[in-house]
């Protein structure tokens, strides 16, 4: 399962804006996984807690938007 790899270093890269940005709350990070990818969007969601326990995203909601394609981006982080 390398998604869990996969969401550490997303919570790394999104805690890195955070800082560059002065963002202290994130509420929502979005995530773009394409229907071709072979990133599974389930396993995502169930490795999330574990990637951001501890963090300052511990209490931020996981949005996942299935697209066609192989695309897997992070979309959008929505701060407070």
């Amino acid at each position: 399962m390398h998604e869990l790899g996969i969401m550490f270093n997303i919570v790394r890269s999104v805690e890195s804006f955070a800082a560059k940005n002065q963002v202290s709350k994130i509420d929502t990070l979005v995530l773009t996984v394409g229907d071709e990818s072979p990133v599974v969007p389930h396993y995502l969601e169930a490795c999330y807690p574990a990637a951001v326990d501890g963090t300052m995203m511990e209490e931020t909601k996981l949005k996942i938007e299935i697209v066609p394609g192989k695309e897997f981006m992070i979309k959008e982080i929505v701060a407070c």
